[in-house]
């Protein structure tokens, strides 16, 4: 690692003189002892770095008013959809991110005091990447962000760069920390509380912490912009898999939509779409009116290290961190849609069978439900249709769900509940020091061996397709013998899939015209419909790792050549363990439960909507030796190199990524930096191995069932990065501009399912590896319409070729005084930063078993914004600025945050043409048609912190964030707007103290 002798704690961005990045903001310089910079294994003094290293202090941290890792990571602007501050539907809770560059989450690399950290097992729907949450706040000196490709130096992971968070050493004795943020409407607000105790020896220092952070539940039905009337059919919550639904004869053809649909807090549509008052066609169900903003979660943290040294040349260091992260109850639709059915021979039904044999589910005429909706026959329900329902009904497969609109039937709020539970823990020791004497005097050696366990525990329910059947046919409930028992007899009973037995709305709190109470259902019939599973996800890693480095004695114009050389070996593991319903070879199929057997061609588990998962147990070992070279040209000229070659064996094989960086001082003002290389990343091992997943996505505005196929065939992603900057440092003003770029070559990619379902015409179906990857209605012909499919197969490729390139701007100026005049003492410092992304280009995308097929054209995403299928946004603009006034007691700051809108990467709204079809479409009820919604709004925040000196070594800090209470602006998605620009939580005023003992 880069050694410096100076380290400047005021620095959001990077300390420009001191670690070479050409960065602003830096104030309160400090001697402390040898630090270590992220970019290099070459120990040396840091001002002639090449690399762009933003580096964030403690001291920094305390004038932005001690920011969550998370709001922190917001503030970046080279930082782009990084998640963790609101929820993401049904993925990821209680985790949080970093995605450099935009590149994803796996491509960013996180370290802790320069060690490899395990996956986040939540942040698999990322593609992979490490939980920020895990790091021990209290603990932490600073933050170190290489916006580099740094494969040549930390291997495969480091394609968009490495952020490092290093722990402190300077505590003597007793620190306390707490904060309370207030958020209107959340249940509790936010806040922490930890404490920190350090002892410093006459040869080391020990430090232990403990942190605990809790977070209040904000729903989403308490902000106005989350939970809207009806916008699009594709966003906004809106499903078309509707409560109350449409059903059909037992043949299957359309025959009625069940009443209730307005007054139950659904939306009736006209055939063209268009929300209307009564007599629609169509009925849509929102389920955001169940999910929260922000989940409730708890966050625990334990963290103790010690340093010593054993001997005059050798110093010894330990670390061991625990990390509980628990999300109690994520909130979410009370049940899920239907994308499995039952089989043909326990259904009833006469509609053609499909997929596994299966057909609709089949309301027999004997359900009481059934009768009382027939008997009573009231409008818009005609005559003709009352008495089509004689012999039965059958539930549409596209348009009708369970359990909507009354909600859940144990929960008084009407919500599921899903309970997310991570513990980490982490154990770190190794020896470093320097040789003396003989053949390898002088040359510095490093070894350390890490070893981290990441396990998560989700539990969540889901509807079991068989038992709803046994219930339409009489044989519901708990005490029921399926086998001998009496349809709607003793422990028997019937379930009533109709408004009529819904007398109150969960949604709306509407008394329902249509409720009869004889036929309403039993909450406890209706609990046991429900499944339970529970998936436990243990991601390991284990690291060996050993350098050395020396100056030696060849003396160029700018001082002596030094190098560095190590090796590095790794073990990962990833088990995936599911409980007996969620286990595809426990419970194959839909009729695999409660005694029963099954047979199915294509096991996919019993539930309705989540598909059955294999367990597994993968791991990989992976060699790496590398080298690094600095070269002190002249005293205005360093370059730098570094090679690094790793090799995973199997398909994978191995791979060499060069680097190459230089940095010149022109001018006593004026320098010049720049750097190039190769980066690369190896496909998950889980990808490698055989098998496939079933989960669902939104396609189209529903969700869809969704098999994602693993690739043993894969082959790693790489890349060429550059960055070239200019670097200015006059008097108190500082300023960089760095151009950089990442140009992509087979990048891994899972297929997006909308890409493949929009995809559907007919020269695309008439080749059958297309028409293969498609599950239809009733076994449909697949170019029918895609309100057809049910299921889509997606796989893990290698995909396009992507190219990326921007602009980072940074400016900073440091005042002695008070804007030149002598004001009370006081200092002030203005500055702003902000990132300009030129492009990201990504090439066309095509089918993997016939490129003749294309699934999505190529598209610069620079602008653009899909925040439900491959779920990313890239403003243009992303900025910041802030004025920081100081006095000698108290520091004053005013931030501002800025993001550019963004535009949909879809077709562009045609009017009510388009409404069925193009995503960019939204309702203006004003006009009663469909337009475009345009690029959207920039957004605004505008932040200030102000924090004093108390006596008895005291400090106090208030805050307000989002002065102006400023919404985010409206953008297609779950809640309305971008989950990963926009604030979801409105004005927050924070209070917080600091005591050292």
């Amino acid at each position: 690692m880069l050694k410096s002798r100076y380290f400047c704690g005021g620095s959001i961005l990077a300390v420009a003189l001191t670690l070479g990045a050409g960065s602003a903001f830096a104030q309160d310089a400090t001697v402390v002892e040898e630090v270590v910079v992220t970019g290099s294994f070459i120990a040396g003094s840091s001002e002639k770095a090449a690399q762009p290293v933003d580096v964030i202090g403690v001291q920094e941290l305390a004038k932005q008013g001690a920011p969550s890792v998370v709001q922190l990571v917001k503030t970046l602007t080279a930082a782009q959809s990084s998640l963790g501050e609101s929820n993401r539907y049904n993925g990821g809770a209680g985790t949080a991110s970093i995605n450099l560059r935009g590149l994803g989450s796996s491509r960013t690399l996180v370290l802790m005091n320069g060690r490899r950290l395990a996956d986040t097992t939540a942040a698999a729907f990322q593609g992979g990447g490490q939980d920020l949450n895990f790091m021990p706040t209290a603990a932490i000196a600073r933050i170190e962000i290489l916006k580099d490709g740094a494969a040549a130096t930390y291997g495969s992971d480091a394609v968009a760069g490495v952020v490092n968070f290093i722990t402190r050493k300077d505590l003597d004795g007793f620190e306390f920390n707490g904060n309370y943020a207030f958020i209107k409407d959340s249940d509790g607000g936010d806040w922490d509380a930890s404490i920190a105790y350090g002892k410093q020896f006459d040869n080391g220092n020990m430090l232990l912490t403990a942190g605990y952070r809790t977070r209040g539940r904000l729903d989403a039905q308490d902000r106005d912009y989350a939970v809207r009337p009806f916008e699009s059919v594709f966003y906004g919550g809106w499903s078309g898999s509707a409560s109350p639904g449409s059903y059909g004869t037992p043949s299957g053809a359309g025959l009625f939509r069940d009443n209730g649909c307005n007054v139950l807090g659904s939306q009736e549509l006209s055939g063209t779409l268009k929300p209307v008052a009564s007599g629609g066609a169509l009925c849509r169900y929102q389920f955001s009116n169940f999910n929260d903003l922000v989940n409730e979660e708890h966050h625990y943290q334990l963290y103790g290290e010690v340093n010593f040294d054993l001997t005059d040349t050798t110093r010894f260091h330990a670390e061991i961190a625990w990390n509980r992260n628990d999300v109690p109850d994520q909130r979410l639709s009370p049940a899920n849609l239907t994308t499995q059915f039952p089989t043909a021979n326990t259904s009833g039904s006469t509609a053609p069978p499909g997929y596994n044999n299966q057909t609709r589910y089949f309301v027999p005429a004997s359900n009481p439900g059934l009768i009382a909706l027939r008997t009573n026959c009231a409008a818009p329900l005609t005559a003709a249709q009352c008495a089509a329902m004689a012999g039965g009904v059958t539930t549409s497969q596209t348009a009708w769900r369970l359990i909507g609109v009354e909600g859940h039937p144990l929960n008084s709020d009407g919500a599921d509940y899903q309970q997310i539970e991570q513990t980490q823990y982490r154990v770190s020791a190794g020896l470093n020091g320097r040789f003396s004497g003989g053949l390898l005097d002088g040359i510095g050696w490093d070894t350390a061996l890490t070893f981290m366990e990441n396990k998560g525990i989700v539990t969540t329910n889901d509807l079991l397709v068989n038992r709803i059947q046994r219930a339409f046919n009489g044989l519901g409930g708990a005490g029921c013998n399926y086998n001998t028992g009496t349809p709607g007899v003793g422990a028997c009973k019937y379930l009533n899939p109709f408004s009529n037995g819904i007398a109150t709305s969960a949604i709306n709190g509407n008394a329902n015209p249509y409720y009869v109470a004889s036929v309403a259902n039993d909450p406890a019939m209706k609990a046991w419909l429900y499944g339970t599973y529970t998936n436990v996800a243990t991601n390991q890693i284990l690291v060996a790792d050993a350098v050395i480095n020396k100056e030696t004695s060849i003396a160029l114009g700018g001082g002596n050549i030094a190098w560095a050389a190590g090796v590095q070996y790794r073990f990962n593991r990833n088990v995936d363990d599911w409980s007996d319903l969620g286990d595809v070879q426990a419970t194959p199929c839909v009729d695999s439960i409660d005694g029963q057997q099954g047979l199915c061609a294509n096991p996919t588990g019993p539930f309705v909507f989540f598909g059955a998962q294999a367990d597994n147990d993968v791991d990989r070992r992976v060699g790496a030796a590398f080298a690094e070279v600095k070269l002190p040209v002249l005293d205005t000229l360093e370059v730098s190199a570094a090679v690094r070659h790793e090799d995973f064996g199997g398909n994978v094989g191995s791979t060499t990524n060069p680097r190459i960086s230089a940095r010149w001082q022109a001018m006593d003002w004026l320098a010049f930096r720049g750097s190039a290389g190769t980066t690369f990343r190896a496909p998950g091992q889980t990808a490698l191995t055989p098998g496939s997943s079933k989960g669902v996505r939104n396609i189209a505005g529903s969700y869809r069932a969704v098999v994602t196929e693993n690739n043993p065939f894969l082959e790693p992603e790489t890349a060429t990065t550059g960055n070239l900057g200019v670097i200015v440092t006059a008097g108190g003003f500082s300023a960089s501009v760095d151009y950089w770029t990442f140009d992509f070559k087979k990048e891994l990619i899972v297929e997006d399912a909308g890409q493949l379902l929009a995809a559907l015409n007919a020269a695309n179906c008439a080749k059958p590896a297309f028409a293969a990857r498609f599950v239809n209605v009733g076994g449909a012909p697949v170019c029918t319409t895609q309100a057809n499919v049910l299921q889509a197969t997606i796989k893990i490729v290698n995909g396009q070729n992507t190219k990326t390139s921007g602009f980072d701007l940074r400016g900073q100026y440091d005042f002695d005084n008070f804007f030149g005049m002598d004001f009370y003492d006081t200092q002030v410092t203005v500055g702003a930063e902000a990132t300009l992304t030129k492009e990201y280009k990504r090439g066309e995308t095509t089918l993997l078993e016939d490129p003749s097929v294309v699934i999505a054209p190529a598209i610069d995403r620079a602008g653009k914004h899909d925040l439900t299928g491959e779920f990313y946004s890239f403003p243009k603009t992303r900025a910041s600025a802030f004025i920081n006034v100081a006095g000698e007691k108290w520091n004053l700051r005013y931030q501002l945050l800025y993001r550019e809108g963004t535009t949909i990467a879809a077709p562009v709204c045609v009017g009510d043409a388009g409404a069925g079809t193009t995503a960019d479409c939204r309702y203006n009820y004003s006009t009663g048609t469909y337009q475009s919604t345009g690029k959207l709004d920039d957004y605004w925040q505008h932040d200030l912190n102000l924090r004093v000196d108390l006596p008895w070594e005291t400090t106090a800090s208030f805050s307000i964030q989002n002065i102006l209470d400023t919404d985010p602006p409206y953008a297609q998605s779950f809640y309305n707007y971008d989950v990963t620009n926009g604030n979801p939580l409105g004005r927050v005023f924070k209070v917080g103290l600091k005591k050292t003992f």
